[in-house]
């Protein structure tokens, strides 16, 4: 199906029609979010962003994986990662470029990576936007798994499907990107409610993918005043340690909410 935009007011807006969006899903369905500063930005991995060959790009994975192993011991006081998935996992929350794209089964955590960062510069205003997808419909939907039927949802790392798409896999590589679970081994992917799609043999964006197919996108923009909106959703309760349970988010949430204390 077509992606569906829509342009809603402020965070009731917001709300009201993701509320609707979750009606009209199947009842064994559910939403996953992703937010972004600027409706213009395209939904593909950091690591499939400069347009490099697919080759090249499965090298640099393969080489920042073995460095980032080789590195970050030190820095895991308990739950290391084991394999190459749980790195990509516990690499893609810190920063460094992968084949995954960050989603969350919470929207207020999408509204706030939409709200409080901003957009590159650009000649004209532009929107922040909150994107959804209906995993289960958009695995269903992807060629490689459509035979399945409904016998497929949302994968994890242990199902036989996902196997084209691990990191030292020597079998022929799938070109859809897949909806998977990952493993929360960062304290950021538990608040965050962290969910994913790893990328393939193909660095189209997501968008492309969905105008091919039937796997359900939908992308709302936002309207209102960007420092209000984000003033909005802090209101609500919704901080920086929401999503960052660290000491440098407490101490920006805490800065915010108590500097007018002389």
């Amino acid at each position: 199906m077509p992606i569906i935009e829509q342009e809603v007011e402020g965070l009731t807006g917001l709300l009201s029609s993701v509320l609707q969006i979750s009606k009209d899903v199947p009842q064994d369905s559910f939403l996953w979010y992703r937010g972004l500063p600027d409706q213009g930005y395209g939904l593909i991995p950091k690591l499939m962003r400069d347009g490099k060959a697919v080759d090249d790009v499965f090298e640099r994975e393969r080489r920042l994986l073995t460095r980032f192993r080789q590195r970050s011991v030190a820095y895991w006081p308990a739950g290391y990662p084991q394999n190459d998935w749980e790195h990509l996992f516990a690499m893609q929350h810190f920063g460094f470029p992968t084949r995954l794209l960050d989603w969350s089964e919470n929207l207020f955590v999408a509204a706030h990576f939409a709200l409080n960062y901003s957009p590159l510069k650009r000649s004209v205003e532009t929107l922040p936007a909150i994107w959804c997808v209906d995993p289960i419909a958009w695995n269903r939907s992807m060629p490689v798994l459509s035979e399945y039927g409904e016998s497929i949802h949302v994968l994890t790392t242990s199902d036989d499907e996902v196997d084209a798409y691990r990191p030292e896999t020597t079998k022929r590589r799938n070109k859809s990107p897949v909806a998977i679970f990952g493993t929360h081994n960062s304290q950021r992917i538990v608040a965050q409610r962290g969910t994913f799609m790893v990328w393939g043999n193909d660095a189209r964006t997501l968008e492309e993918f969905a105008n091919e197919t039937d796997g359900n996108l939908w992308k709302l923009a936002i309207r209102g005043d960007r420092s209000e909106l984000a003033r909005d959703l802090a209101a609500l309760g919704f901080g920086e340690t929401m999503v960052f349970p660290e000491l440098p988010a407490l101490a920006t949430e805490l800065s915010r909410t108590e500097g007018w204390r002389k």
